[in-house]
């Protein structure tokens, strides 16, 4: 019993370092509540370029983690966190759209700003309700202004 006390509680201290690194927030583009089909932030596809997407997408927010310390494994952590997020935001795949590259830093923090990609060729009922009940929403605040 001691033994799984013991590794639960190591276990959650090298958790707490991670998720304590950097400062993260998110600005939404698109609708939010669309469903999950990536269950794992780990298999959602990253992309490091827009020419690398092939399939007509569409971006529904921006999260970013700033002040990252220049560590290979903590950007590494910080991009399966990045993952999870957009997979739990309905996201198909992850567009790393800034990174600072760990050589040419001079010991300055690196920043991570990513785009949130929904592929349009595969929407189901539900998210096309949603993304147009959305688009609705949008016009008549724009109408109001």
């Amino acid at each position: 019993m001691k033994k799984y006390l013991f590794l639960t509680l190591i276990l959650f201290s090298l958790t707490a370092c991670t998720s304590m690194q950097g400062k993260s927030d998110y600005i939404p583009i698109g609708p939010q509540n669309l469903p999950v089909k990536v269950t794992e932030g780990k298999d959602l596809p990253v992309f490091t370029n827009v020419d690398q997407i092939t399939r007509p997408w569409s971006n529904i927010g921006i999260q970013r983690i700033k002040h990252l310390p220049n560590n290979p494994e903590i950007i590494e952590a910080s991009i399966l966190k990045l993952q999870n997020f957009a997979a739990a935001h309905g996201a198909s795949a992850l567009l790393i759209k800034q990174y600072f590259d760990e050589e040419n830093t001079d010991g300055r923090p690196i920043t991570l700003a990513t785009n949130l990609v929904k592929y349009l060729d595969d929407l189901s009922e539900e998210e096309i309700e949603i993304i147009t009940k959305f688009a609705q929403t949008a016009a008549l605040n724009s109408e109001v202004k």
